[in-house]
């Protein structure tokens, strides 16, 4: 048999069957959280997640997105998310119970908790910078990390701007040239060196979570979205990678017929080859120091792209490339470059009705893809659910996304496909999913064809329902293709330590995942 081109990655991982829950990290909080999860809450996440017999722990993306919660819509592809330092670790810190009201509030204070973080983190920064600027760590991590340059000059520029985006900036900060950023970077090198020395702290808490979780044999598994905000740093110091001229979405479809906008830039795939792909070669790298497996988000989206000219709607876009064989071409291309950065495992996102390369190219790459069983139909026949034995290894198979309704209020809100999917198991309807159909359906992806399981923890959660949210409609993540305070600020109904120690919770999980019956 031909090896895979993911060969290393598999043998690293193990080409056996996984486990997994997965966690938005802003939504966990601990006794010593200062307002939302932090990276050294992960810690005792991952002992219980080891305690269960689960060995992946996945995560969304923990890139810094400023004042949008939204981690799809980063800032940057490289720097960490400052809300997520864990301040209680910090040496010398004080003065944390300003925080602990956040941690009592229904949904993440985002913008309350970032804009208190990083006051805090200034006067920190002020008083233990020259210390932390002189440690030897410090300085071999900026001399291994040229590329947060960039970002520590845009942040500054920002700030100065009231966080304006790059675009309204003044004609000459929108367009400085390499050299001109490195000498403006010289001359406001005190103002910079608080964001280098928030990213050293960030890089320094993330490592010790990825080593402390190869000691317990999980797996972390990140995120890496394809696209990138407008408004970041890499779009404006690396103009020359991207096309303004077009935004970045999905086409009308049978699930969503008016389409969608992401507003994301449209990549300039050319001008990145031409410089040999070395700015998705560092973001894969970054990577590479906090994770063993990373989400490839919209991976349909490297053999073509919905491009939708500025200013315009979803149906006035257009597939680039329109020929199907230079998808095909570009995309086993593309994904064959992202591969070769790294020995991280990918696991493509690839839901929806991709062209019938798309997944023969994933496969031929060892690429899993994913399996969401409400969607995974013979839709081209008779729209029955495939049977779950017949769910590929090389796939990952979960009950719900971040994007879509929990497994509950698919069941309550689509009551024509929950009545066929009680038909296939051979169940009575009701209109209400009772619990034991709960417990069957998690139990049902766990033991499917695929060789990874990973779903939300509120899905598990929901098998004990004291422990979710009154309102089923609480433990949305995000409503795609809308705009609201609710999304991605949600919160678990009860802190960590609650929900670990919960016995009844944690036999739930153990028989959802072993059990045999």
């Amino acid at each position: 048999m031909k090896a895979l081109p993911t060969e290393k990655a598999w043998r690293k991982v193990g080409m056996k069957h996984h486990h997994g829950i997965q966690v938005p990290l802003l939504s966990i909080r601990t006794e010593k959280s200062s307002g939302n999860g932090e990276f050294l809450d992960l810690i005792p996440l991952i002992d219980w997640v080891a305690s269960l017999g689960i060995d992946v722990l996945q995560l969304l993306p923990l890139n810094d997105s400023g004042r949008d919660p939204s981690p799809y819509n980063a800032l940057s592809a490289t720097a960490l998310h400052p809300i997520y330092l864990s301040l209680h670790a910090l040496p010398h810190s004080e003065g944390l119970e300003a925080f602990h009201p956040f941690n009592e509030t229904k949904r993440v204070a985002y913008r309350q908790v970032l804009d208190q973080k990083l006051t805090y983190l200034r006067k920190y920064v002020e008083k233990h910078g020259k210390e932390i600027l002189e440690n030897h760590h410090y300085l071999s991590f900026i001399q291994k990390s040229p590329h947060l340059e960039d970002y520590a000059l845009y942040k500054v520029l920002k700030e100065k701007h009231n966080n304006n985006e790059w675009m309204n900036w003044s004609e000459k900060e929108q367009n400085l040239s390499r050299n001109e950023r490195r000498s403006l970077e010289k001359n406001l090198t005190h103002e910079t060196n608080f964001h280098l020395v928030v990213q050293f702290l960030c890089h320094e808490q993330l490592k010790k979570v990825k080593a402390h979780a190869e000691k317990k044999g999980v797996f972390l598994k990140g995120d890496i979205p394809i696209l990138i905000s407008p408004d970041s740093a890499d779009v404006w110091a690396h103009k020359e990678f991207f096309d303004l001229s077009f935004t970045v979405g999905s086409p009308p479809n049978h699930f969503d017929p008016p389409g969608q906008n992401w507003r994301f830039p449209l990549y300039n795939w050319k001008a990145m080859e031409e410089n040999h792909f070395e700015w998705w070669k560092k973001r894969i790298e970054v990577a590479t120091h906090y994770f063993h497996i990373y989400r490839v988000d919209h991976i349909l989206g490297f053999f073509r792209i919905w491009a939708i000219p500025y200013g315009k709607t979803p149906s006035d876009g257009h597939f680039i490339p329109k020929d199907p064989a230079l998808m095909e071409m570009q995309g086993k291309m593309l994904l064959d470059t992202l591969i070769s950065f790294s020995d991280m495992l990918p696991i493509g996102e690839d839901l929806g009705d991709p062209p019938s390369f798309v997944r023969p190219v994933m496969g031929k790459l060892g690429i899993p893809g994913t399996k969401i069983f409400r969607r995974y139909r013979n839709w081209k026949t008779d729209h029955s659910f495939v049977p779950y034995e017949e769910y590929p290894p090389i796939s990952i198979a979960s009950v719900s996304t971040h994007d879509i309704e929990t497994l509950y209020l698919w069941w309550k809100k689509f009551p024509d496909e929950a009545r066929d999917y009680a038909s296939f198991k051979g169940w009575k309807y009701k209109e209400e999913l009772s619990i034991d159909h709960h417990r069957a359906i998690l139990h049902d992806i766990h033991h499917c064809g695929s060789l990874f399981h990973v779903n939300l923890l509120q899905e598990y959660l929901a098998l004990t329902p004291d422990l979710t949210w009154d309102n089923p409609e609480d433990e949305r993540i995000n409503i795609p293709g809308t705009e609201s305070s609710l999304n991605w600020t949600y919160r678990y109904r009860f802190p960590l330590e609650n929900l670990t120690q919960n016995a009844t919770l944690k036999q739930e999980i153990k028989n959802v995942v072993t059990s045999k019956v």
